[in-house]
């Protein structure tokens, strides 16, 4: 390892991205925290009633939305975030095939998109280089 190689090494990392991971099944949430953290900082929403609070109170830098929720359908959290006027991209992540007129930026079917997929998608939404991000 060269100088230049150990000082771009110490530099701090920027800030993780806070992406809001909206969905009821443990599983999911377990697997999607495992696969992002620490690169991306994961805050998860079990129902509606938490996400629209979240969603309220706190920006994000990236929504993934299951939309079967307990309380309701995400598309109505997507709708009302829209009209209000928030744009933060969203990507359903989901085993039921979003309409025509949902307003996410991306859509992943359950549970056929692999692990590499997902990554992909959540780095390319966020805009992260692929390249540094893993290499983190």
């Amino acid at each position: 390892m060269n100088m230049n190689d150990a000082l771009e090494a110490c530099k701090p990392l920027s800030p993780a991205p806070q992406l809001l991971h909206i969905d009821a099944d443990d599983t999911a949430a377990v697997i999607l925290a495992t696969l992002l953290v620490p690169e991306i900082r994961v805050t998860r929403a079990a129902s509606l009633a938490e996400a629209e609070l979240l969603v309220s109170r706190q920006d994000f830098a990236l929504i993934v939305l299951d939309p079967d929720l307990p309380d309701g359908d995400g598309q109505t959290l997507l709708r009302t975030m829209r009209d209000q006027g928030q744009h933060t991209p969203v990507l359903l992540y989901s085993a039921r095939q979003p309409s025509l007129h949902h307003q996410a930026h991306a859509f992943l079917p359950k549970p056929w998109t692999s692990p590499r997929q997902l990554w992909q998608a959540t780095c390319r939404l966020l805009r992260l280089d692929l390249a540094t991000a893993a290499a983190r």
